[in-house]
């Protein structure tokens, strides 16, 4: 049984270089009807960050609710971090993926990137990715996979995830081959169809959780014992899916990492967890991934995906 306390620091993080996006998708935070402040990390407060992680975290997610790649320093942020022996993670919509960049990263030691396009064709992305333009995005990707071939590494590990809003159409199964060969020849290391989460419940179209009928099976979060989430002004929340900042656990511009992990505020919601109680407890009490079936404490939809990334990093 968990407790309470930790005894070490987590071992995985999400750290915001900016929670801005140059996209506006009705399915994302950015595209929401609820604000949140905008701004960029500044780089000092990162490195104080990541130098007191060194040594207990192995992976840094540098993503969050924002497109990274409009954050100036997000190079050398993978540099510090591959410095410092940690793997890095970027998610990114691809928009602004140019073949400098792409070749920096690269070089910078990024350890894996995964290229979200939802939608196999022009007519259906561009009508869920607002913003976007789906030519555009696809040689993006196109052109890091060359850079990436170029520069002899296998690494960063690169996946092209889709989740297949506005794709139930008949005809998916064609659109999704020709979409595939797109990339064909191309070093890409897996392809993966992903399952739409409700976002907390901020996204309630795809189910309220744990309030949903009051009768779903309750499957505690792991993530207050081994990750924790920094906003890109320093604030700490306890999971990746508090996209809003509905449970602040601390600020880093005033405390360190640790003083926020051992802190009342973490402790007192990792004992509500593991009694299973988060009534009334937003964002937890609508997050459908409280519900998933899951196997070691990962949602078994994502358990595949998960150890294969996992594994392949090492």
């Amino acid at each position: 049984m968990r407790k309470e306390t930790v005894s070490r620091l987590p071992s995985r993080v999400w750290i915001e270089p900016t929670p801005s996006c140059n996209f506006k998708c009705g399915h994302c935070p950015n595209g929401m009807d609820t604000k949140f402040p905008k701004g960029l990390m500044d780089f000092d407060l990162f490195k104080r960050i990541v130098d007191e992680l060194e040594g207990h975290v192995y992976d840094v997610n540098l993503f969050h609710r924002g497109e990274s790649l409009i954050h100036p320093d997000l190079e050398m942020m993978v540099e510090y971090c591959t410095q410092k022996g940690m793997f890095t993670r970027l998610h990114t919509n691809a928009g602004l993926m140019t073949e400098e960049r792409a070749v920096n990263l690269i070089d910078a030691g990024l350890s894996y990137v995964s290229f979200s396009v939802d939608g196999y064709n022009k007519d259906i992305y561009d009508k869920v990715r607002l913003g976007g333009n789906f030519d555009e995005t696809v040689l993006n990707i196109q052109n890091f996979l060359r850079a990436k071939e170029r520069s002899g590494k296998t690494t960063p590990m690169t996946i092209l995830q889709v989740m297949e809003i506005g794709e139930n159409g008949v005809g998916k199964t064609t659109r999704r081959k020709v979409f595939k060969n797109k990339f064909k020849e191309l070093p890409l290391d897996r392809f993966i169809i992903r399952t739409p989460h409700n976002w907390a419940g901020d996204a309630s179209e795809y189910g309220e959780g744990v309030a949903d009928t009051g009768q779903a099976k309750f499957t505690p979060c792991t993530f207050l014992w081994y990750s924790m989430t920094v906003f890109f002004d320093g604030t700490i929340v306890p999971c990746p899916q508090d996209f809003y900042g509905k449970l602040i656990m601390g600020d880093l511009k005033k405390q360190s990492v640790t003083e926020v992990w051992e802190g009342a505020e973490l402790k007192e919601m990792r004992k509500r967890m593991r009694q299973c109680d988060v009534k009334g407890l937003a964002p937890c009490e609508k997050c459908d991934i409280l519900t998933r079936k899951t196997f070691m404490g990962v949602p078994s939809d994502y358990l595949s995906t998960f150890l294969k990334d996992n594994l392949s990093l090492r």
